[in-house]
């Protein structure tokens, strides 16, 4: 499907057809707007669609990773187990979209590479690689904060004589069976991949500069008597979710953990270790593990006694026992640790012999070794400090014809994680700045708030008023974002892609409001109660 000058003018266009930009083209169709979605991949699926490599899961459990809104498919839509595989979350968003019939409205393998804001029309002008010029009262952006690939400059990577493949750029046409592979990065997606292909390859070789604290998955099958009775608590689930923090379905209780014996806070660590999930050690056992120094320390002790019980080898124990406190995105896995105990299965330490260069036969180290390889996997994440926006070909440019890049060039600057000052009619769904949650309900809690400001519009008469936040507004919201983060967690004592600061040469910025889906619904809130003002 392609655009053509019969259809010259949008009262919306949606740019990305993931979980956010399939929601939002939703809803914009149920208020009978006149709207398009393009979306520069193949299909649907946003970033789901492009980390098709191994062993790719989700860590929200899978009566969760999904919409709220649709309730028949809440309680029909098949999940056989208790967390989802990228390909099942790529077939659910698919029959989302031929379900709400909303495959007709989006417009593949077409990517927006400008968008410039017009003071003489109030429109947004909107250029695809294609050639086309969309123009756009409201411009609604879902590109995510995981998209952009970031890729590490390493002299040498042209050389290497076989595959070198970032794993949102997945080949599956090349077969690791049997091959010497090397995987630089351990974050979510390099635990994930080297999990997966570490029983079917000759040797693996996982390059570790900053060694996470993995918590066991617990990946089963549902019965259907589980599944019964959450289809019969759905709502209280849901309800239960709006008032609480993360909204990861688990009760967040606020003991402190020092307040507790010894014995006692073992006993609750040894609890979430045998339920599994990250998310669930961090915010299911103590309230304070996020933000209090001592009491993160202390969990922190417990996992890395767990990991050298795990793994045999004392050498790759050291390597993979994280120094620093629990701070960093939180990583799950099935066995990850249990890996290294294969002898053909090495653990590089590249804080003491950094990455030098890559040759022709594999990647050498300081220490003057050269790690033969076949294949080579970079899981080195992507640019989380705007990156999927400061990226975008030719720019973003609002009033004044100011970028984007430039607005954002000493920190990013939002309101609410939705709305840019001097950026007017632009809607943000699941931007920088947005809740640190369960990624659909932070979605559904945007779009459904951007969708209800659009009807008072219409309701008052005002359809043609210009969206924007004020300065001040802007500012206030900044600034409570990086006291979130200051007051609910530790994540500026190191540096990471919670901060921005994994892309070389970027200025660490706040990504997220850390206080949680409750007090984000409030501050929404208060917004609608006074009528938009400070928007309109």
């Amino acid at each position: 499907m392609v655009f053509t000058m019969n259809q010259p003018h949008l009262d919306a266009l949606v740019i990305g057809a993931g979980f956010g930009g399939i929601y939002q083209l939703y809803s914009l169709l149920k208020l009978e707007l006149n709207v398009k979605c393009i979306e520069k991949a193949e299909g649907v699926g946003g970033v789901w669609l492009c980390n098709d490599y191994p062993g790719a899961t989700t860590d929200t459990e899978s009566y969760l990773y999904r919409y709220s809104w649709d309730k028949t498919d809440l309680q029909s839509y098949p999940w056989p187990n208790n967390y989802l595989s990228r390909d099942e979350v790529v077939g659910y968003l698919n029959h989302v979209v031929d379900k709400h019939c909303l495959r007709q409205h989006i417009c593949f393998s077409t990517e927006m590479v400008a968008a410039d804001w017009s003071e003489a029309t109030g429109k947004w002008h909107v250029k695809t690689d294609q050639g086309e010029v969309i123009t756009a009262t409201y411009l609604f952006t879902a590109l995510g904060i995981q998209t952009r690939q970031n890729i590490p400059e390493i002299p040498g990577m042209d050389n290497f004589r076989g595959p070198v493949m970032h794993t949102a750029s997945w080949d599956n046409n090349v077969d690791v069976v049997g091959k010497r592979v090397g995987v630089i990065g351990c974050g979510s997606s390099g635990v994930q991949i080297s999990n997966a292909i570490a029983p079917s390859i000759a040797e693996l070789h996982c390059f570790i500069r900053h060694p996470p604290f993995s918590v066991p998955l617990r990946f089963r099958p549902v019965s259907s008597a589980e599944r019964s009775d959450i289809n019969a608590r759905y709502h209280d689930i849901h309800a239960a979710q709006l008032q609480s923090k993360i909204a990861l379905g688990f009760e967040e209780p606020d003991t402190e953990t020092m307040s507790v014996t010894e014995e006692e806070r073992q006993q609750t660590f040894e609890s979430l270790w045998r339920d599994g999930n990250a998310f669930r050690f961090l915010y299911g056992g103590f309230g304070d593990l996020t933000r209090n120094a001592e009491a993160n320390e202390e969990a922190c002790k417990f996992m890395r006694a767990k990991i050298r019980s795990i793994v045999h080898d004392p050498v790759k124990a050291d390597i993979l026992t994280p120094k620093e406190l629990f701070v960093r995105r939180p990583l799950c896995d099935q066995g990850w640790y249990e890996k290294f105990n294969q002898d053909n299965v090495f653990a590089v330490d590249v804080r003491k012999t950094p990455i030098t260069a890559i040759e022709e036969n594999g990647i050498r180290t300081s220490d003057g070794k050269i790690h033969e390889l076949d294949i080579i996997v970079l899981a080195t994440g992507f640019q989380s400090s705007g990156g999927s926006y400061k990226t975008v070909r030719d720019g973003i440019k609002g009033r004044g014809g100011i970028s984007l890049n430039d607005y954002w060039a000493e920190e990013i600057r939002t309101f609410l994680g939705i709305f840019i000052h001097s950026f007017p009619n632009l809607f943000m769904i699941d931007g920088p700045q947005g809740p640190f949650i369960i990624s659909p309900l932070a979605i559904e809690t945007e779009v459904d708030f951007v969708s209800e400001m659009l009807c008072y519009l219409r309701e008052t008469h005002r359809m043609g008023a210009v969206v924007e936040c004020t300065r001040s507004e802007e500012s206030n919201w900044v600034d409570l974002c990086e006291r979130s983060a200051d007051t609910e967690t530790l994540v500026n004592t190191v540096s990471s892609w919670l901060t921005g600061t994994n892309v070389a040469g970027a200025k660490p910025s706040t990504i997220f409001f850390y206080s949680g889906l409750k007090q984000y619904r409030r501050h929404l809130q208060e917004v609608k109660d006074a009528r938009y003002r400070v928007l309109v």
